[in-house]
């Protein structure tokens, strides 16, 4: 099972999980209020970690795998309920999916296709989904994921051929374009993107022998790499990253001994580590999302099969709660997100 979190400019968390038989779970919580479960589809409905996006009219757009490869989306918004569509059908969606806003509000989808291709599915509101082929078979591993510029240029970041690391890249309306970040035998998990305020890319893999890197290219420049954290660092869970508006990046990655460890760094300072959660607790990959005041959000699967929600402002300790199996406060339903 594995997870992922947004939070909203007003303070309110969304995360979005697979559940307990395949089913596809949604939390919130308001700032000072209790975690709220729904259930947003039903058992056998989700085969993959789910991904998810808030749109600033407070729409909820979801993405999974669904059974037998396919490719779903699910939405709804402030008071109204759930409602899914097959984006790709059967045998064409071979990872976890990554789904991102355009500013225009255009959904974006990317996902490992048939023989490791990567795919792009994509829908303006009320249209219907268009996909095309960014990368052909044999390119593409893991998980990969995608952001957007502030300009409306999507990017997609991707495990290539021989561990390598790939991103693509595509304006409105424009075919997509392809370069190499780092070379073969380079590129251990799924990579991670973020982007900053001036355009600035940002990317963080695991490494060789389980070290920790993260690339960054601005705008027409060449892309340079440095080591967050040193070899034995990292297990192979897809490291997360996120950029805040001040340009500070922050990376959470599990450790090959099952902890959770942020790391941070503001422009042109060396990076710093914190532990979220202890050694041999068993995580798996985490997701992490930035609150504007510089507080960090990060949810991820512990030891028992337990959801876990961890929230800390720079500084301070890390504080913890559980939403699945779903605290006492906060029963499970099926009402709408809003």
């Amino acid at each position: 099972m594995a997870s992922s979190i947004f939070v909203r400019p007003d303070g309110q968390a969304d995360v979005v999980a697979r559940g307990a038989g395949n089913t596809l779970m949604y939390y919130r919580a308001a700032p000072g209020s209790p975690w709220r479960g729904t259930q947003v589809a039903g058992a056998d409905t989700t085969v993959s970690a789910p991904s998810i996006v808030v749109r600033p009219d407070g729409e909820v757009d979801i993405v999974a795998q669904g059974p037998d490869s396919s490719l779903m989306y699910y939405s709804a918004g402030p008071g109204s309920s759930w409602h899914g569509t097959q984006v790709a059908g059967p045998r064409t969606t071979y990872s976890a999916p990554s789904v991102f806003v355009r500013p225009d509000g255009q959904a974006g989808i990317a996902a490992r296709g048939l023989d490791f291709s990567l795919m792009y599915y994509w829908a303006g509101s009320g249209s219907a989904w268009s996909n095309a082929q960014v990368a052909g078979p044999g390119t593409t591993g893991y998980i990969p994921s995608v952001f957007v510029r502030p300009d409306g240029e999507a990017g997609i970041v991707a495990q290539g051929p021989d561990s390598s690391l790939m991103y693509y890249s595509a304006g409105p309306g424009s075919s997509w374009h392809g370069m190499q970040v780092a070379g073969p035998r380079t590129t251990f998990s799924s990579p991670s993107v973020s982007v900053r305020p001036d355009g600035e890319v940002v990317i963080v893999a695991v490494g060789p022998d389980g070290a920790l890197v993260c690339y960054r290219a601005e705008p027409g420049s060449s892309w340079r790499s440095v080591q967050v954290a040193a070899a034995g660092a990292a297990s192979s869970a897809a490291p997360s990253v996120f950029v805040w508006p001040d340009g500070e990046v922050v990376i959470v990655a599990v450790g090959p001994d099952g902890a959770l460890v942020c790391y941070r760094a503001e422009p042109g300072s060396s990076w710093r580590s914190v532990q979220v959660a202890a050694a041999g607790k068993r995580f798996q990959a985490a997701s992490i999302s930035p609150r504007s005041d510089g507080e960090a959000d990060i949810v991820a699967w512990g030891p028992g099969d337990t959801l876990i929600h961890y929230r800390s402002a720079p500084g301070s300790p890390w504080h913890s709660t559980q939403l699945s199996p779903s605290p006492t406060s906060a029963g499970v339903t099926r009402r709408s997100p809003g």
